[in-house]
Order: C-alpha cells, then structure tokens, then sequence
C-alpha cells in the first residue's frame, strides 16, 4: 500500500454506516481549527517559522479526520475535542505571548506534530 493512499480523503464519506457519519465534522472541524489556530499563534510572529504553518495545517485536517472517526466507537471523546478546542481559544493570549517571546520552542513542538504525524501515516500503512 502506497504511504500516498492515507492522503486520498481528507473528509471521507458520510454516507450508509460509515463511521465519519456520526460524529464526523463536530469532531473533525473543531480540531482542525484549534491546529491550525495554535500553529498560527505560536509560528507566525516569527517570519522564519511561517513555512511550519503548513504541517499544523496537513496534521490538523488528517489527524483530525482519524480523530473524528474513533469518536464514532467512543462518543464521549466529541465532548473532550470540544474542550480542547474552547481552551485552546481561551487561552490564545498565553500561546501567542509565549510563540513570540520564543524562537526555537515553536520549532521544535513543531518538529514533534510533524513526527506524530509522520508515524501515525505510517502505523496506519501497516495495517
């Protein structure tokens, strides 16, 4: 199996018995969005980081796709996204303070998504 076949739906069907049917977008979108939001606080006051955006942006929607769809099997975890996703909105301020005083810490924890991604596409190719 190609590593590029994980990458042919970033919102799979949600038609019949799949599991993205239910809770599909009100698990996937709020966690992308809080990603995306957190990459944006934490790497754009740094010019030399913007180009990182991207891998908060590619782990959001696919991490949040795989995320959506084991909310299916365990319900109760939609109610944990939300929660992140409302913290990471109510506490903006701290992560912005703290992606502009530093440089290098924004790199690496993105460095880290981008290593948890990386092995989640892979494990998920194993199988």
């Amino acid at each position: 199996m190609s590593a590029f076949s994980y990458f042919r739906a970033p919102f799979p069907s949600a038609q019949g018995f799949s599991p993205y049917r239910f809770p599909g977008m009100m698990a996937h979108l709020p966690l992308l969005l809080a990603s995306v939001f957190t990459g944006f606080l934490l790497c754009w006051p740094h010019p030399v980081l913007r180009p990182l955006l991207v891998v908060w942006v590619v782990a959001g929607l696919y991490l949040g796709r795989d995320f959506a769809i084991f909310c299916h099997y365990a319900p109760f975890l939609v109610l944990v996204v939300w929660a992140a996703a409302a913290t990471v909105v109510a506490k903006a301020a701290a992560i912005a303070k703290f992606g502009a005083s530093h440089a290098m810490m924004p790199a690496v924890i993105s460095f880290g998504v981008a290593v948890v991604f990386i092995a989640h596409v892979y494990r998920s190719n194993k199988e």
